[in-house]
């Protein structure tokens, strides 16, 4: 048979069409995508017909004709042509265990729901990531994402969106609301003239802007800002406020694949000092006298919003969003005694009380917010004045990246200096990644493919640079450069925006390195220290160098604890050291972990006051986000004793970021909420699948069916700590802050 006669074969094309095969089309394709020559695209495509026609078959898919196509590409030597012009999907086997097969469900973040839009996320999560390995990260940060030497966060988001984004309410109550940012495919809304439509249209903020983001949503001073509002409304009409913000959020699946937004309000009594002579944006957007009139009503919504979350659901469960972010100041601190001691029962009923210290003596003021699982948004460090008053403080981190440790330490065989290089050149790959990422997102507001966070803030033009990096010998480069002017400052201002390198496995680190674990020895925790003043110093170098905000952030680690942990015990044995158990699997991976960022191991029984003492001794060294996390054991801790507590570390430690953790036990049979991880409801005696346990993952509480093995692993192991009436912090090691 002569294989190149043109005896018909027809072509199943990847637009569902049938079409004749025709190999100049093969040719045209190669010179077009993969850039080669058109004398050997069209050898190629010969060498390809003659193999298709050798098949004999009445018809061939798109697919098919470039699965061939590659190999052929391989043959002649062209691998780099090969990585453009390969195809990216799933094996139709893996996307039917995705679609019928209910074992089959991803543990990479918890706030997950099975359900179809889950399924068709996971399924273009898996496409965006294989494209943004072979196409946007060059190959030598791929590789050390692959091999563990870093992990890369929101890989299925990077050239389409940055990751979280904090937001100023009064830019909207001023200017109206546009979900979709162009008021093309949605209802344009202007100023809204009552509190009701104003904290529906800054929970929509939140909720239109996690279309165009990867993480979380937050807004900061939410109820200092919507204090002109509230006028003489009565506290059950400040409670029925309170209470929309948690269904509005808590219920609305609109987010990244059929998820409830990932959202945080920043809480606090009174007014700052910062906003009292603010101009204060009322009723119809119009200017309403400042801030400091405001005073009352910002505290009678704050009371209201911690009587609402005290309820709870309708089953009595309390609320998973948003998450509420309560700032702690010297000020405040006993000024406002009645509303913490609120936070405080809060925290003792469900632990769903975040605080952030800003009364910590390294923190600048009061020009930062928290949001998202821990990230601080540090305003402070722009030129912000004009943005404060005239409402358009925002803020986010565009990437996130985290470095492994405790691989640092395998690699460095107890040498010092060989420890500092190996961090040293993952925190470099980790600046790259951030580079591509802030100019990935500069392409798409150019490109209005942002359209939310391209809306502009003013009529002044804004002008973004863009640069081609290429990666010749293993470093990015700017091989060349193009601006381009916007009609508007954009919402999202990328000059105005963070990028964070994260850290994980300090504690296995330091037992690797020096052979004690963080808490074990007093020169371990020191060397743990030097560590981390070490990257933070590095960070504070990649700003002054890029003009690009750089934090150092411990990281929540979600996934990336037990990943890199399990890539490290395959690669390194038995000199790896993790914890969890090896025995136990979960799909055929074990169940270990790294330690969070620089936290004590969880399961160490050390005194309570030694663990904060210890912890917080590393917050002064992030400027990009830190948590405390204390686990609860006992079932109604004491509000009083734990405020007392809560005072203690605002005032005698070092904490920047807290959260007490309470694990609970929700019967759906009796619709009952329960402390403890349970095996039977003790109101209706149920077990099995009636029940749901929910705890504290991160940064968040989420049911624990959901989480990872290493994260339930890590659960299991958690040392509780019982806060009775009698209960205090031992005396801190306070003189770390120098260190």
């Amino acid at each position: 048979m002569n294989y190149t006669s043109n005896h018909s074969i027809l072509v199943r094309t990847s637009k569902g069409m049938m079409d004749s095969f025709n190999r100049k089309k093969i040719i045209d394709s190669l010179v077009n995508e993969a850039k080669i020559d058109p004398k050997n695209a069209e050898e190629i495509a010969l060498e390809v017909e003659v193999e298709i026609r050798h098949m004999d078959l009445e018809f061939v898919s798109a697919p098919l004709i470039r699965e061939i196509v590659n190999v052929k590409l391989l043959e002649h030597g062209l691998e780099e042509e090969r990585k453009i012009y390969t195809r990216v999907g799933l094996p139709v086997m893996d996307v039917e265990k995705m679609i019928v097969g209910s074992h089959w469900f991803s543990k990479e973040n918890a706030n997950l729901q099975q359900n179809p839009e889950t399924t068709h996320k996971l399924i273009a999560d898996s496409v965006i990531r294989e494209y943004t390995m072979l196409r946007t990260i060059p190959l030598y940060l791929s590789d050390m994402h692959v091999r563990g030497a870093i992990h890369i966060h929101e890989l299925e988001y990077f050239p389409t969106r940055p990751f979280c984004q904090s937001h100023d309410s009064r830019f909207f109550f001023k200017n109206g609301f546009i979900a979709d940012g162009t008021g093309t495919h949605t209802a344009v809304a202007g100023p809204a003239k009552r509190a009701e439509v104003a904290l529906l249209h800054a929970l929509k903020v939140l909720q239109a802007s996690q279309v165009n983001c990867g993480g979380g949503q937050g807004l900061h001073n939410f109820n200092v800002f919507m204090a002109p509002y509230l006028g003489s409304m009565s506290y059950e009409s400040l409670k029925q406020l309170a209470q929309t913000m948690f269904f509005e959020l808590g219920e609305m699946y609109v987010a990244r694949g059929g998820q409830t937004v990932f959202s945080s309000v920043s809480l606090e009594p009174g007014v700052p000092k910062t906003y009292r002579d603010v101009p204060a944006i009322g009723p119809k957007g119009k200017v309403s006298g400042v801030y400091g009139d405001y005073e009352d009503e910002s505290t009678r919504f704050f009371d209201a919003v911690m009587d609402v979350a005290l309820e709870g659901d309708y089953m009595g469960k309390p609320f998973n969003w948003p998450k509420l972010e309560v700032r702690l100041t010297r000020d405040w601190l006993n000024n406002h005694e009645k509303e913490y001691l609120l936070s405080a029962k809060l925290a003792a009923k469900f632990g769903s009380t975040y605080y952030f210290n800003a009364s910590a003596p390294y923190m600048p003021g009061e020009m930062v917010c928290t949001q998202c699982c821990r990230f601080y948004m540090q305003h402070s460090d722009w030129n912000d004045e004009e943005d404060l008053e005239n409402g358009t403080l925002r803020g986010g981190v565009i990437q996130s990246t985290t470095i492994n440790l405790p691989q640092s330490a395998y690699e460095a065989n107890g040498n010092d200096d060989r420890l500092f290089e190996e961090v040293r050149a993952r925190m470099d790959a980790a600046r790259d990644i951030s580079l591509i990422k802030i100019n990935e997102v500069k392409k798409r507001l150019v490109d209005g493919f942002l359209p939310f966070l391209s809306q502009p803030v003013d009529k002044k033009p804004y002008t973004l640079d863009i640069h081609n990096f290429n990666s010749d010998g293993g470093k990015l480069k700017i091989a060349g450069s193009r601006s381009s002017t916007l009609d508007g400052t954009p919402y999202l201002e990328p000059d105005k925006q963070g990028v964070t390198i994260g850290t994980v496995g300090i504690n296995e680190t330091l037992k690797a390195h020096t052979g004690h674990e963080l808490h074990e020895s007093s020169d371990s925790w020191r060397f743990g220290l030097k560590l981390v003043d070490f990257m933070r110093r590095v960070v504070d170098e990649y700003t002054q160098e890029t003009g690009v905000y750089f934090g150092l952030v411990q990281s929540p680690a979600e996934s990336a604890a037990i990943r890199l942990a399990q890539m490290d015990l395959k690669k390194y044995s038995f000199k790896a050291v993790v914890q969890g158990n090896p025995k136990i699997s979960e799909n055929g991976s074990p169940a270990v972990y790294y330690t969070n960022s620089s936290h004590i191991n969880v399961d160490a029984n050390v005194p309570l006051g030694k663990r904060i003492a210890v912890e917080a001794s590393f917050h002064p060294l992030y400027n990009g986000g830190t948590i405390l996390h204390v686990f609860l054991g006992e079932a109604y801790p004491d509000a009083d004793a734990l405020w007392k507590l809560t005072h203690d570390i605002a005032t005698k430690t070092l904490t920047g970021y807290f959260a007490y953790t309470k694990d609970l036990t929700i019967c759906k049979a009796c619709k009952s909420v329960h402390y403890g991880l349970l095996d039977a409801c003790p109101k209706c005696t149920s077990t099995g699948g009636d029940l749901e346990h929910w705890s504290r993952i991160t940064g968040y509480y989420q049911e624990v069916s959901g989480w990872n093995s290493g994260k339930k692993e890590e659960l299991r192991r958690r040392y509780r700590y019982e806060i009775g009436k009698e209960a205090a912090t031992e005396q801190p090691i306070n003189a770390i802050a120098s260190s």
